[in-house]
């Protein structure tokens, strides 16, 4: 049985270990770990993590990762609703994230938006920084307010 947690304080190193060891950076967590959200079995194991890093009304999606034993695209997109709507209900408006593939975006409403378009605190993120624009695709998502 899995179950969604927000995360705490004290999993910012195990999350970072995580991230880590799906190949991903664990820059910046600690300084948002309280938008986490923590994907966990019944034994408390980690199953998965997303997190979001705000930039006033924008966020960034980040670390979104699924141990092995847990890949499927399902829980991914499980995942990525549930950081959506933390996004929305936080009142963040545009949501952002950083992919190699692109196609399971689509079908929750993301877009591919060029570099030039980002705007300019996330482009200046340490987290985006650290990859090369020619490796990746940037998508966007306009958030609808349901509070």
């Amino acid at each position: 049985m899995l179950s969604f947690r927000p995360a705490e304080t004290n999993d910012a190193p195990s999350i970072k270990q995580f991230v880590a060891q799906a190949g991903l950076s664990s820059e910046g967590i600690d300084q948002c770990i309280q938008t986490f959200i923590i994907l966990e079995t019944d034994k408390k194991k980690m199953a998965g993590t997303v997190g979001l890093e705000r930039f006033g009304t924008d966020g960034l999606i980040r670390s979104l990762v699924l141990a092995k034993d847990y890949s499927s695209e399902e829980l991914l997109l499980q995942l990525l609703k549930a950081i959506i709507r933390l996004a929305d209900h936080q009142g963040v408006q545009t949501v952002y994230l950083l992919t190699r593939v692109t196609s399971i975006f689509y079908a929750l409403g993301f877009t591919e938006v060029p570099f030039e378009k980002m705007p300019e605190d996330l482009l200046n993120s340490p987290h985006l920084q650290q990859y090369d624009k020619d490796q990746i695709a940037i998508m966007k998502r306009q958030l609808i307010h349901t509070q």
